[in-house]
């Protein structure tokens, strides 16, 4: 399978299917900083997902080609 994720000015983002999708929710007034963690690579998912849920929100971690297998099933 090869999965090109492209952003929203039609250039190619990245190319293959083991990148990860972080899923956060209820995490709005947060959402700088949870970016901040990830691009500096600052703590590992656990971590991440502890200090989310201490902010009330949730978070969930995917690689993209388990997501895309996901959505081809159930649209099949």
């Amino acid at each position: 399978m090869l999965i090109i994720t492209v952003t929203e000015a039609d250039e190619i983002f990245d190319i293959g299917n083991n990148s990860k999708v972080f899923i956060f929710e209820n995490v709005k007034e947060y959402q700088e900083e949870i970016c901040d963690i990830i691009k500096s690579n600052k703590m590992n998912f656990s971590d991440i997902k502890f200090q989310v849920e201490s902010w009330g929100g949730s978070a969930d971690l995917l690689s993209l080609k388990e997501l895309v297998k996901n959505y081809k099933k159930n649209n099949s």
